[in-house]
């Protein structure tokens, strides 16, 4: 089957200058095992002269594949490409994954990294599958074509974490177990969450504790609920927060929402984006009898985190 049309002027418009090397999968996190990956990417393609690059799906194969799971991401595509650049790439393409993209084998996309990025090294990951299928023996598969069009393959072994392969799964679940500590050895950095500065219901104001909520894309993946020591970017300046990541069960157990509290700060920040990095969980989300038990635990919550943010530097 032909790769689509579409498809091919997506792999046209961002198609490097140089001869290129280039890895393709989702990197969603891009956590340390896809680090490792595209290091190794950079190293290789500077000893061949050639230039490093990304092809990332988006969205997730799954959703073409399984409609029925809606997966969270753990980083906005935005995000995703500055990560990847960072981590090594000189040029990333975002791939639209669609229903004909599903269709398209290994072997096809690969003739059209060859024509049009002019892929002379491909760098795959230790369980790296793609094309129609996402068949198991890609590896050999793209060796076997390599020899006939005249690119090579390099394929890397797998990093490793506490006798766990780093994988985004492995992330997705110290998340979901508000394991930030685990989350942030998996991903070499803080988990991060960034959003506009939207109006809530400003309950935090009336009882001296006023937040900053955000709205969060909702594929997303989110903390357990709970209250959390963060570090915020706003308006220029890193500020000590007190995040509640949760419904709100002492007010109205409403949706998930994600609120603040900056530690010295006053203002109006509505209307500003604010960029989340997740340290540590303190507490998980509690219904209180009395707005005095919240306010004095919010009071305890501040303390806690002063002192977590003091030793985390």
């Amino acid at each position: 089957m032909p790769i689509p049309t579409f498809t091919r002027t997506q792999l046209q418009a961002g198609a490097p200058g140089a001869e290129s090397a280039l890895t393709i999968g989702v990197l969603d996190g891009v956590h340390l095992g896809h680090q490792h990956l595209l290091g190794r990417l950079r190293e290789e393609a500077k000893r061949r002269a050639l230039s490093p690059g990304v092809v990332t799906l988006h969205p997730h194969p799954i959703t073409v594949l399984r409609p029925e799971i809606r997966p969270s991401y753990l980083t906005s595509l935005e995000d995703r490409i500055e990560l990847i650049r960072s981590a090594g790439a000189e040029w990333v393409i975002p791939l639209t994954f669609t229903s004909e993209v599903s269709e398209v084998s290994a072997e096809e996309l690969a003739g059209e990294f060859y024509e049009r990025l002019r892929m002379r090294l491909m760098v795959l990951g230790p369980d790296a599958s793609f094309g129609r299928g996402a068949p198991k023996d890609t590896p050999e598969r793209m060796r076997a074509l390599g020899q006939e069009l005249g690119f090579e393959v390099v394929q890397i072994e797998p990093l490793m974490h506490d006798h766990e392969r780093y994988s985004s799964t492995a992330v997705r679940n110290a998340l979901g177990s508000g394991n930030m500590e685990r989350v942030t050895s998996l991903l070499g950095r803080f988990y991060g969450l960034s959003g506009p500065v939207v109006r809530g219901f400003e309950r935090g104001r009336t009882i001296g504790f006023p937040t900053a909520n955000i709205s969060v894309a909702a594929d997303r993946a989110l903390p357990a609920l709970g209250v959390y020591a963060t570090y915020a970017q706003v308006g220029g300046r890193r500020l000590q927060g007190a995040t509640n990541i949760g419904r709100r069960p002492t007010f109205d157990a409403g949706h998930i929402s994600v609120e603040t509290y900056l530690l010295d700060f006053e203002g109006d920040l509505y209307g500003e984006r604010m960029e989340l990095e997740v340290v540590h969980r303190i507490r998980g989300e509690v219904a209180f009898a009395s707005v005095e038990e919240l306010t004095a635990q919010i009071r305890e919550d501040v303390d806690t985190v002063r002192r977590l943010l003091a030793q985390a530097g």
